[in-house]
């Protein structure tokens, strides 16, 4: 194998394996949760913590309202 081959296959080699390693963790990340699946996930962990019924509501600079809730509260007992 002459010299210059090595040093070609060397390049692609090297080229080929930075590829590999910029392109799969862009693939394997997951997307973020949205902000109306993170208020259920929060509502969720609060009710998990003991509070028998949790509502959030968020409103955004624009107006739009995000609301969850979790659990069911009894009102007859206080």
């Amino acid at each position: 194998m002459t010299s210059t081959l090595r040093k070609h296959l060397v390049m692609a080699l090297g080229v080929a394996t930075l590829l590999t390693a910029e392109v799969v963790p862009a693939i394997a990340q997951p997307a973020a949760p949205s902000p109306a699946d993170q208020l259920r996930r929060d509502t969720k962990a609060i009710h998990a913590l003991g509070v028998s019924g949790v509502q959030a509501r968020v409103i955004a600079p624009d107006g739009r309202q995000s609301v969850a809730t979790s659990g069911t509260a009894d009102r007859r007992h206080r």
